[in-house]
């Protein structure tokens, strides 16, 4: 493997970090991109676990690595994030619980080939299909929220074929292709709409947006989709439950809340 030379007075461990900063760096591993296993990654690398084990404890403690107890470890963001939710609850799931009804646009549905990033989180190759899907959500016939997902169409061929402006797609993961999907990983973001977001939501391009990544596993911590998406500002609010006395790891509660009736916009 390209990167370690035992011929070099360097230790092995810390060229191993190099090595994985460099994945980084070059965008070969974007943020959130989940490692292979230790085993995995040290026969690649024809190293030790050990050894291996020594390169991502010292990158976690700079804070370039992140170890998730249970699911494995991942590239962390750069980004300042607060884990809102660990209910993985889809938008259209919180709508039908709340008793809102909602229509849905198909923009695009399309097998498409992934950029480096998607390719990366659906840890695919870059010349792989994968499953294109672009929606708008409308309540009372306005639009509160843009979706772009990405799917591993291997897990579900034929998926482009289905009506979704019918049918909802953890829906169709979970009932047509019996897939169990487990845990997701999500990051929010308030940002400007920008010109093309702005004129699916109705909106001028200078207001704000809540963007929202979500990469989601299946039971075997392999990933199935990752999704973009542009929540409407003045549509919506972030509320969290969060208990002082208890660690990180409590589970904590997420709720999209419509923030004011549309019609009384």
């Amino acid at each position: 493997m390209a990167g370690i030379d035992r011929s070099v007075p360097v230790l092995v461990y810390q060229q191993i970090m190099t090595w994985i900063r460099e994945q980084i760096e070059s965008g070969k591993w974007p943020e959130h991109y989940q490692l292979k296993s230790e085993i995995e990654l040290a026969a690649e690398l024809g190293v030790s676990r050990g050894t291996l084990r020594k390169a991502i404890t010292d990158l976690i403690a700079e804070g370039l690595l992140i170890r998730l107890h249970g699911r494995g470890t991942f590239v962390a963001s750069q980004t300042l994030e607060q884990p809102l939710a660990d209910n993985l609850i889809s938008f259209s799931e919180d709508l039908i619980r709340k008793g809102l009804a909602f229509d849905t646009r198909v923009l695009a549905q399309k097998l498409v080939q992934p950029s480096q990033e998607i390719a990366s989180l659906l840890n695919v190759a870059n010349d792989q299909p994968v499953f294109f899907l672009d929606r708008v959500r409308l309540v009372e016939n306005n639009p509160i929220v843009a979706l772009n997902n990405y799917v591993v169409i291997e897990r579900c061929p034929g998926i482009e074929t289905v009506d979704f402006t019918a049918r909802r797609l953890f829906e169709v993961l979970e009932t047509d292709y019996k897939l169990d999907l487990s845990w997701g990983q999500r990051t929010f973001q308030a940002k400007m709409a920008g010109d093309a977001i702005a004129s699916l939501l109705n909106i001028s391009p200078q207001e704000p947006v809540l963007y929202v990544e979500q990469a989601v596993y299946l039971r075997d911590d392999t990933p199935i989709e990752f999704s973009q998406i542009w929540f409407r500002g003045d549509s919506f609010r972030l509320s969290a439950i969060v208990d002082r006395k208890k660690g990180p790891d409590r589970e904590q509660h997420l709720a999209l809340d419509l923030a004011t009736p549309l019609s009384q916009k």
